[in-house]
Protein backbone atom coordinates (compact mmCIF):
# COMPACT_ATOMS: atom_id res chain seq x y z
CA UNK A 1 0.00 0.00 0.00
CA UNK A 2 2.76 2.87 1.37
CA UNK A 3 5.02 1.72 -2.32
CA UNK A 4 1.86 2.75 -4.21
CA UNK A 5 0.95 5.92 -2.40
CA UNK A 6 5.36 6.65 -2.64
CA UNK A 7 4.90 5.86 -5.84
CA UNK A 8 1.78 8.43 -6.97
CA UNK A 9 4.00 10.88 -4.87
CA UNK A 10 6.99 10.59 -7.14
CA UNK A 11 4.87 10.00 -10.63
CA UNK A 12 2.76 13.78 -9.38
CA UNK A 13 5.64 15.68 -8.33
CA UNK A 14 7.99 14.64 -11.24
CA UNK A 15 5.30 15.11 -13.89
CA UNK A 16 3.05 17.94 -12.49
CA UNK A 17 5.31 19.54 -9.89
CA UNK A 18 2.78 18.92 -6.81
CA UNK A 19 4.11 17.23 -4.02
CA UNK A 20 1.62 15.67 -1.23
CA UNK A 21 2.42 15.23 2.54
CA UNK A 22 0.61 13.09 4.95
CA UNK A 23 -1.92 14.89 6.84
CA UNK A 24 -0.41 14.52 10.03
CA UNK A 25 3.13 15.69 9.05
CA UNK A 26 2.68 19.00 10.02
CA UNK A 27 2.18 18.02 13.97
CA UNK A 28 5.25 14.72 13.16
CA UNK A 29 8.23 17.34 12.45
CA UNK A 30 6.80 20.19 14.77
CA UNK A 31 7.79 19.66 18.47
CA UNK A 32 4.94 21.96 20.43
CA UNK A 33 6.34 20.86 23.92
CA UNK A 34 8.65 23.27 25.00
CA UNK A 35 12.60 21.84 25.35
CA UNK A 36 14.36 22.50 28.19
CA UNK A 37 17.95 22.04 28.46
CA UNK A 38 20.48 21.96 31.35
CA UNK A 39 23.82 22.06 32.23
CA UNK A 40 26.12 22.90 34.81
CA UNK A 41 26.98 26.33 33.71
CA UNK A 42 24.13 26.91 31.72
CA UNK A 43 19.87 27.18 31.65
CA UNK A 44 18.21 27.10 28.32
CA UNK A 45 14.75 26.61 27.55
CA UNK A 46 13.05 26.71 23.92
CA UNK A 47 9.66 26.82 23.67
CA UNK A 48 7.13 27.36 20.16
CA UNK A 49 5.94 30.86 19.51
CA UNK A 50 5.68 30.94 15.66
CA UNK A 51 1.85 32.02 15.62
CA UNK A 52 2.93 35.48 17.43
CA UNK A 53 4.58 38.25 16.85
CA UNK A 54 8.21 39.73 18.60
CA UNK A 55 5.98 42.24 19.86
CA UNK A 56 3.26 39.92 21.04
CA UNK A 57 5.22 37.96 23.20
CA UNK A 58 6.46 38.95 26.65
CA UNK A 59 9.15 37.09 28.50
CA UNK A 60 9.06 38.07 32.68
CA UNK A 61 11.79 36.69 34.97
CA UNK A 62 11.10 36.08 38.97
CA UNK A 63 13.47 35.07 41.27
CA UNK A 64 12.64 31.55 41.03
CA UNK A 65 10.41 31.67 37.87
CA UNK A 66 10.22 32.62 34.24
CA UNK A 67 6.96 33.49 32.64
CA UNK A 68 6.51 33.60 28.78
CA UNK A 69 2.93 35.02 28.04
CA UNK A 70 1.64 35.62 24.78
CA UNK A 71 -1.54 37.93 23.10
CA UNK A 72 -2.57 38.20 19.99
CA UNK A 73 -5.93 40.44 19.24
CA UNK A 74 -6.57 40.05 15.70
CA UNK A 75 -10.09 42.35 13.72
CA UNK A 76 -12.36 40.36 12.04
CA UNK A 77 -15.41 41.61 9.56
CA UNK A 78 -17.48 40.83 12.84
CA UNK A 79 -15.58 41.93 15.79
CA UNK A 80 -12.08 40.66 17.47
CA UNK A 81 -10.63 37.26 17.62
CA UNK A 82 -8.04 36.98 20.89
CA UNK A 83 -5.52 34.04 21.27
CA UNK A 84 -3.50 34.17 24.69
CA UNK A 85 -1.11 31.79 26.46
CA UNK A 86 0.79 31.96 29.41
CA UNK A 87 3.66 29.61 30.80
CA UNK A 88 5.30 29.83 33.67
CA UNK A 89 8.72 27.24 34.15
CA UNK A 90 10.22 27.21 37.34
CA UNK A 91 14.55 28.24 37.37
CA UNK A 92 16.80 25.46 38.43
CA UNK A 93 19.17 26.49 41.69
CA UNK A 94 21.90 29.04 40.56
CA UNK A 95 20.54 31.27 38.17
CA UNK A 96 19.95 34.83 38.07
CA UNK A 97 16.96 36.81 36.50
CA UNK A 98 19.25 39.72 35.93
CA UNK A 99 21.33 38.05 33.65
CA UNK A 100 18.70 35.73 31.40
CA UNK A 101 18.53 36.67 28.03
CA UNK A 102 15.48 35.62 25.49
CA UNK A 103 16.10 34.88 21.44
CA UNK A 104 13.19 35.01 19.04
CA UNK A 105 14.49 33.11 15.80
CA UNK A 106 12.94 33.51 12.31
CA UNK A 107 11.17 30.32 12.49
CA UNK A 108 9.35 31.16 15.68
CA UNK A 109 11.22 29.27 18.34
CA UNK A 110 11.97 31.49 21.29
CA UNK A 111 14.78 30.74 23.21
CA UNK A 112 15.28 31.81 26.66
CA UNK A 113 18.83 31.68 28.79
CA UNK A 114 20.37 32.12 31.76
CA UNK A 115 23.98 31.47 32.87
CA UNK A 116 24.17 29.25 36.38
CA UNK A 117 25.95 30.15 38.61
CA UNK A 118 28.21 27.47 40.53
CA UNK A 119 28.44 27.17 44.37
CA UNK A 120 31.93 28.75 44.26
CA UNK A 121 31.23 32.06 42.70
CA UNK A 122 27.92 32.39 44.24
CA UNK A 123 27.41 33.97 47.64
CA UNK A 124 25.52 31.07 48.85
CA UNK A 125 28.10 27.91 50.29
CA UNK A 126 27.98 24.76 48.38
CA UNK A 127 27.33 22.29 51.49
CA UNK A 128 26.79 22.93 54.75
CA UNK A 129 28.51 21.29 57.41
CA UNK A 130 26.12 20.33 60.39
CA UNK A 131 27.13 19.28 63.77
CA UNK A 132 25.99 16.39 65.14
CA UNK A 133 25.26 17.01 68.86
CA UNK A 134 25.37 13.97 71.89
CA UNK A 135 22.87 14.74 74.66
CA UNK A 136 24.94 15.29 77.84
CA UNK A 137 25.46 12.59 80.77
CA UNK A 138 23.76 13.45 84.31
CA UNK A 139 25.96 12.22 86.90
CA UNK A 140 23.20 13.02 89.35
CA UNK A 141 19.70 11.26 89.78
CA UNK A 142 19.32 8.31 87.29
CA UNK A 143 15.51 7.76 88.38
CA UNK A 144 13.48 7.75 85.25
CA UNK A 145 9.85 8.52 85.79
CA UNK A 146 7.24 6.29 83.67
CA UNK A 147 3.57 7.80 83.22
CA UNK A 148 2.07 4.52 82.01
CA UNK A 149 2.98 1.64 84.71
CA UNK A 150 1.82 -1.57 83.22
CA UNK A 151 4.65 -3.41 82.19
CA UNK A 152 3.80 -5.34 79.00
CA UNK A 153 2.99 -1.69 77.21
CA UNK A 154 6.09 0.32 78.68
CA UNK A 155 9.43 -1.40 80.10
CA UNK A 156 11.52 1.86 81.57
CA UNK A 157 15.08 2.11 79.96
CA UNK A 158 17.50 2.20 82.07
CA UNK A 159 20.82 4.71 81.30
CA UNK A 160 24.09 2.41 81.02
CA UNK A 161 26.83 3.96 83.81
CA UNK A 162 30.29 3.74 82.24
CA UNK A 163 32.48 2.20 84.46
CA UNK A 164 30.29 0.42 86.41
CA UNK A 165 29.08 -3.58 85.96
CA UNK A 166 26.34 -4.82 87.40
Amino acid sequence: MWKHIQFKNMFLNSVLGLRFQPIFYSFSKRNIRPTIKLAKDKFQLTIDVRQFNKDEIRVKARPEYVIIEGKQERKTKTGFVMRQFVRKFKLPQGCDPQTMQSKLSADGLLTVTAPRKSCLTSNLPCETLIPISEPKEDKGDSTISVQNTDPEICLPIVPEVKGSMV
